[in-house]
């Protein structure tokens, strides 16, 4: 990781010795959060304090750009953790450098070419994960943090055909990059995700990214993709292939002994072909996204792998199933300032889900509701989404004022709710992570 900021550094400074311009932007954004009083283990805590310092350099010579965005991290909470790509972090887990993309574009008119870091967004949803399996995820943190911020760099080289009304986007993938996990020991997910104990046994969890089974570094574990995307004056509508790796690894439960149980994790390969639609109708835009994955390795149940150990099989953390994800929703743009946006979300798989870690059929609704007021300077807004299974909920309630165009402050509340019959759902588990936090954010 150390060597691949040093090349980006290195390509940075010589691309912008011949440049024909350079523009600098960035930011420096300050966030608190503290658990709110309905937190049993987290009631006052801060769950939230860093420091981000957000550099963005773009330096041009004739049809060619390099494009650099680097961020460094000051964590007092001390939650950093790394998936050996995507971030270098100390070891006491405070400080980071995250370096999100750095790529050089060439663009040669019909087509574009370009090589390097980067960052891709697939789909029409809104906050959650369809048919947008290109780029990996941050999964270590789910405070104050919006989808799109979530999103890591790939090392990728892109081959782009475009004219007037379509695009088709090549992609080759060398090098696999997983999510990024919530390894630190202080990071407010790291017990819920990776327990210490668990029903009287200890838990021997992965303590970093390298204790994970992941795809050795060799051309045949090479990724691919492609999309297509096609303009039409009433609606958008874009194709998605993919062949490559899951981005979160399979879990694994083994007995270690007679009082401890030794938790592994595998990632494992997977396709996907989807599809989403954009159409325009009055203050309307309809969204439609579907991705269909054949023979995705679905999560079994530890109940399930305990029974396979005391019976003398083998562990088998996944099992094999067609699943097929679904979305449709709107916006809604109103008089006034005011943008609603809702969603119904489906995810089913093919075949008994008897000893898995889900329901054959599960499905979820989200609702956005924003707000501008006084010359657009102060944005409300809520954002809800319902699990629909066991009616588990999270809600965010944000206030963001702009002193000046370049300085923001914003309030924002998580809250965490579990379900009917106080079951954990979809949302539930993360009760212990309700939260308000202040931000500040000064862009330059």
């Amino acid at each position: 990781m150390k060597k691949f900021f040093l090349c980006a550094a290195l390509a940075a400074c010589a691309f912008s010795l011949w440049a024909e311009g350079v523009d600098y932007s960035g930011s420096l954004c300050a966030q608190v959060g503290v658990g709110l009083p309905q937190t049993e283990d987290n009631k006052g805590a801060f769950l939230v304090g860093n420091l981000v310092f957000d550099n963005v350099v773009k330096a041009y010579l004739g049809e060619s750009m390099f494009y650099l965005d680097a961020a460094l991290l000051v964590d007092g909470v001390q939650s950093q953790s790394t998936n050996g790509v995507s971030k270098f972090v100390s070891a006491d887990n405070v400080f980071a450098l995250k370096l999100q993309e750095a790529y050089i574009d060439y663009n040669g008119g019909f087509w574009a070419l370009r090589a390097g870091r980067q960052i891709a967004g697939w789909g029409k949803a809104d906050g959650i994960q369809i048919a947008d399996i290109l780029c990996p995820k941050d999964e270590s943190n789910m405070i104050a943090s919006s989808y799109k911020e979530s999103r890591l760099g790939i090392d990728a080289l892109r081959l782009s055909f475009m004219n007037d009304f379509m695009q088709t986007d090549l992609y080759w993938v060398p090098i696999f990059t997983p999510s990024v996990l919530p390894f630190a020991k202080k990071n407010p997910l790291n017990q819920i995700l990776f327990p210490s104990k668990y029903e009287g046994l200890d838990i021997k969890a992965p303590q970093s990214q390298s204790d994970l089974d992941a795809p050795s570094l060799k051309i045949y574990n090479s990724e691919f993709a492609a999309r297509a995307s096609f303009y039409f004056s009433n609606f958008d509508l874009s194709f998605y292939g993919f062949y490559g790796w899951d981005d979160l690894p399979l879990i694994s439960y083994e007995m270690d002994s007679a009082t401890s149980v030794k938790v592994g994790g595998q990632y494992k390969r997977m396709a996907m072909v989807g599809a989403d639609a954009a159409i325009p109708c009055g203050d309307f835009v309809f969204r439609l996204e579907a991705a269909f994955f054949p023979r995705r390795n679905i999560q079994t149940s530890s109940a399930f792998q305990a029974q396979a150990q005391l019976a003398g099989l083998s562990i088998e953390a996944g099992e094999e199933k067609e699943q097929l994800l679904g979305l449709a929703g709107f916006d809604w743009n109103l008089a006034g300032g005011w943008t609603i946006t809702a969603q119904y979300i489906a995810d089913g798989i093919f075949g008994s889900a008897s000893n898995l870690d889900r329901k054959i059929y599960q499905h979820q609704a989200s609702l956005s509701v924003q707000k501008s007021l006084f010359n657009e300077t102060l944005s409300i807004s809520f954002l809800g989404f319902l699990d629909l299974n066991n009616l588990s909920s999270l809600a965010e309630l944000s206030a963001e004022y702009s002193l000046t165009d370049s300085i923001k402050l914003a309030l924002i509340g998580d809250f965490f709710n579990k379900g009917m019959d106080w079951k954990d759902g979809v949302y539930g588990r993360y009760k212990n992570l309700s939260c308000v936090t202040l931000r500040t954010k000064i862009s330059f």
